[in-house]
């Protein structure tokens, strides 16, 4: 009787204990996956705005690179078209000249130095 008594005050403290601590464990572990899930969502979205990012860039470069190409191309055509060599009146020629020495692919030119400075470029100009 004494053993029957031991065995159910023991399993009354293991239940008391499972009802206490059993919820909080659950709770605890339930937070703890949340929180993962959600550092994983995070990591994934930082993830695709890099790639995203460096997509945007490399389109602008090539972008860029395409505008700098075409640009010295029409100049090339304009500069060996027939009558190219003619003189042009001092004021158009500087106007001409300024406007092309603000683009990116004649502005490290030394006439485009010269008239600029080094560095300079369509910001403020």
């Amino acid at each position: 009787m004494r053993a029957a008594i031991i065995a159910i005050a023991l399993l009354a403290v293991i239940g008391f204990a499972a009802a206490i601590f059993g919820p909080r464990a659950c709770s605890r572990a339930q937070q703890t996956a949340a929180a993962a899930q959600a550092d994983s969502a995070r990591s994934d979205a930082m993830a695709d705005a890099a790639i995203g990012a460096a997509a945007d860039t490399a389109s602008a470069m090539t972008t860029a690179a395409v505008i700098a190409a075409t640009s010295k191309e029409h100049e090339d055509a304009i500069r060996s078209a027939p009558g190219a060599a003619t003189a042009v009146p001092a004021p158009s020629n500087g106007a001409a000249l300024r406007a092309l020495c603000l683009r990116p692919s004649y502005r490290d030119q030394p006439r485009c130095v010269a008239l600029l400075g080094p560095g300079a470029g369509a910001a403020g100009r």
